[in-house]
């Protein structure tokens, strides 16, 4: 016989009702790798410049937390400076700022960890300066095994630190040229590289949606650039931010000594669902009953009538 499991119904039809499509946009100066539940999302194919957004798209099923992981390293060579074929090297500022369709920015609710610092203090003190490149050392601290995973805690990640626009920047902006995105430049000397080609000049991929202007997709947007406690020296980041699939899908914003309020729109949303379900499961359920009744009832009638009119020869 055919069983109808109504709750098991009901509830996959609720998981498939709130599962959704999200996207975003993304900005890293230089080069970033994001992570959505574990799973590897978008990488930014341009390593140094412009200085592109990239918008993305993946899926949640609607139940889960939601863990989001970006890696973001500002270009640095070994000595921590970039532009050190020119008289004139540099220390770059990295930096990252990401908005969500389901609410989700960048804030000092992001937690963060620092893979890559320097020039360390104790090799400026030795002398390491833009002149005099050889004295400067990196610290490289280590990259956590499977850092971007849902199961990996992070309770021990400093909280990130805030920067404007004005202080972190927009850098060069990119122009997509109908087929290419343009114009790459080298960290190592300045000089024009060309379109959709990496810093050796070789060809690569590059899609409309990973040359995008930051400012224009993020410029008024209520995230903020965050990143570690050193804009300069810092140079490469990783990110995490989990929301759990208790709490609404509301903007995470900064801790702050207010009262907060709960989005009861999601719940009340899902508790429809369920009780149309639920309703249309009862309704047909006493629909099969009033017919199972009815037949029982016609069979013993027609029964009585055969006996009551026999047929006659």
């Amino acid at each position: 016989m055919f069983r109808f499991s109504s709750a098991a119904a009901a509830a996959s039809l609720v998981t498939m009702s709130i599962a959704e499509t999200i996207t975003g946009t993304i900005y890293c100066d230089n080069q970033f790798e994001f992570y959505f539940n574990g799973v590897l999302i978008a990488s930014d194919p341009i390593a140094f410049t412009p200085h592109q957004a990239v918008q993305v798209s993946f899926d949640w099923d609607g139940v889960s937390d939601k863990v989001f992981a970006i890696s973001c390293q500002d270009y640095a060579s070994t000595s921590g400076y970039e532009y050190i074929d020119t008289t004139s090297p540099q220390l770059g500022d990295g930096a990252l700022i990401a908005e969500f369709s389901d609410g989700t920015i960048t804030s000092s609710s992001w937690k963060y960890y620092v893979t890559n610092y320097g020039p360390t203090d104790a090799s400026i003190a030795a002398g390491c300066s833009a002149t005099n490149l050889a004295a400067c050392a990196v610290q490289d601290n280590g990259t956590p095994a499977n850092w971007f995973s849902t199961s990996f805690d992070d309770s021990t990640w400093t909280t990130s630190t805030t920067y404007t626009s004005a202080q972190a920047g927009w850098g060069a902006p990119p122009t997509w040229s109908g087929t290419e995105c343009c114009t790459m430049t080298s960290p190592l000397d300045r000089s024009t590289l060309g379109c959709s080609v990496d810093s050796s000049g070789t060809a690569i991929t590059v899609t409309e949606s990973e040359c995008q202007n930051p400012s224009e997709l993020l410029g008024s947007s209520t995230a903020s650039f965050i990143w570690g406690t050193d804009l300069e020296r810092d140079n490469k980041v990783l990110f995490r931010y989990t929301a759990t699939a208790s709490s609404s899908s509301t903007t995470p914003a900064p801790p702050t000594p207010s009262p907060t309020t709960v989005d009861t729109d999601d719940d009340d949303k899902a508790g429809l669902i369920v009780g149309v379900v639920l309703g249309s499961v009862a309704f047909l359920v006493i629909v099969i009953v009033l017919l199972y009744c009815f037949c029982c009832k016609s069979k013993p009638e027609a029964a009585n009538d055969s006996e009551n009119n026999p047929d006659t020869a």
